[in-house]
């Protein structure tokens, strides 16, 4: 049990974290509940596994609840979490219950980065599940598959550790991994030295006699009194050698202090996995396992969904893919990846993620598209935002428009589809990016 307590509500339950903790919740024999705003498949499954989910609002439901857990997006004035306010139920942010979580278990592996958290965590948790250690992941996506699953137990937590509105400093893990730090999330961070500064104080976090498994740039975060350990290419403590490229896929040589141990083929596609290969394999080894038995399970990770995730293809013959891309750096390594893969043309999809990031990082979106044959941009999912918060999804259109002629607005996704429809072929690649709600666009565009 959690605070005591073994009745707990979550208010915004449909969110991949808060979905996971509830799973967790339920399989310790609490009663367990949630409301969304938004219904669909992720609440249907939860109530499937016993949880009492539920679209929309519940006041006096939430207020009869004794612990509620909300997420960062949800504003002071929802009438559920005022209503548990004021009827003294215990209320704690996301943040805040997943610290608590981990510290019920012997041990907590957490793993932070601006870029591939989510698949390195994923990683992680399918070495282990491989190796047949009982562990609990905590994953800010869904897995291909079930190779990533946990086995239960206590022993070990591996979490994902999420960097907005600093987030990550409220873990206390006895191992980290910090893959990369890019600016981003300007409605939290002022620049690029506030989030480094941000990442050290969770490097701080480590327990003494912990470990820190880094990428070379980020190395120096690690604190007096923990092991530090490096991944990446070069003069690294785990390094890819010898990469090479077939059919989508790249295979590499791990070299651990120089010397070549193993060789691992990647299923997932994305030069850029190479690296979180790595920081799996430096963490899995922190746990006992090899790295030449790690590099196997690696060859069957069947990746996180919305991660370069083939959907099917279109009656013309066009392959649909989806990525979670929401950053400029992301959106690059997207086009990138469908660049080596794609026999003609490759249209981005882009739909715009809070006004907010559009306008920090206009010029860096603008560059982002540069290897795309055409961009479709749709109007921003505005997750927690207005409008006025920073920049419209037109005004980036614009500025794209600007430097490329191949650039369209679509104003919804039935736009998009119809365009994609009539001017795509067999051969081309379709990408549908970002955090939001894009995925829709597949919806009677897919025809395999």
């Amino acid at each position: 049990m959690f605070c005591g307590s073994d009745e707990i509500h979550f208010i915004g339950v449909g969110g991949v974290s808060m979905k996971s903790l509830a799973l967790l919740c339920k399989e310790r024999g609490m009663d367990v509940s949630g409301s969304d705003k938004n219904d669909g498949e992720t609440l249907a499954m939860l109530r499937e596994n016993g949880v009492k989910a539920y679209c929309g609002h519940d006041p006096a439901f939430a207020a009869a609840r004794r612990l509620v857990v909300y997420t960062a997006a949800i504003p002071r004035d929802d009438p559920e979490l005022r209503a548990a306010r004021e009827a003294k139920a215990l209320c704690m942010e996301r943040k805040a219950f997943l610290a608590l979580v981990a510290a019920s278990f012997d041990k907590t592996v957490a793993i932070a980065g601006s870029h591939g958290k989510t698949t390195t965590t994923a990683m992680l948790c399918a070495i282990l599940r491989a190796e047949g250690r009982k562990f609990v992941g905590h994953i800010g996506g869904d897995c291909v598959g079930g190779e990533c699953a946990s086995t239960g137990g206590r022993e070990l937590f591996v979490t994902e550790a999420c960097e907005y509105n600093r987030t990550f400093l409220a873990l206390r893990p006895d191992v980290a991994a910090i893959l990369d730090v890019a600016f981003d999330h300007p409605d939290c961070y002022r620049d690029l030295g506030q989030m480094r500064d941000a990442f050290c104080g969770f490097a701080r976090n480590i327990a003494p006699g912990g470990a820190l498994i880094a990428d070379a740039a980020n190395a120096h975060m690690c604190p007096a009194g923990v092991k530090r350990v490096t991944f990446g290419y070069g003069n690294c403590d785990y390094c890819a050698e010898e990469v090479s490229y077939d059919g989508g896929r790249y295979s590499f040589t791990v070299a651990v202090k120089g010397k070549r141990t193993a060789r691992c083929r990647l299923s997932v596609r994305g030069k850029y996995n190479i690296v979180n290969a790595l920081a799996a394999i430096a963490l899995a080894a922190e746990e006992g396992v090899s790295v030449e038995r790690a590099a196997v399970a690696l060859e069957n990770f069947g990746g996180v969904k919305r991660r370069f995730e083939r959907m099917g293809a279109t009656a013309a013959g066009a392959d649909v893919y989806t990525d979670y891309a929401h950053h400029p750096d992301e959106i690059a390594a997207a086009i990138d990846t469908a660049r080596v893969m794609a026999k003609g043309m490759i249209i981005a999809v882009f739909e715009p993620h809070t006004f907010s990031r559009t306008k920090a990082m206009i010029e860096q979106f603008v560059d982002s598209f540069y290897w795309a044959d055409e961009a479709l941009i749709l109007p921003t999912y505005a997750a927690r935002e207005k409008a006025s918060d920073g920049c419209s999804a037109y005004d980036l259109y614009m500025r794209v428009k600007a430097r490329r002629a191949d650039c369209m607005y679509m104003p919804d996704y039935g736009a998009a589809r119809s365009y994609l429809s009539a001017h795509t072929r067999r051969g081309d690649m379709i990408l549908l990016l970002g955090a939001g709600t894009v995925d829709a666009v597949a919806e009677g565009l897919i025809a395999e």
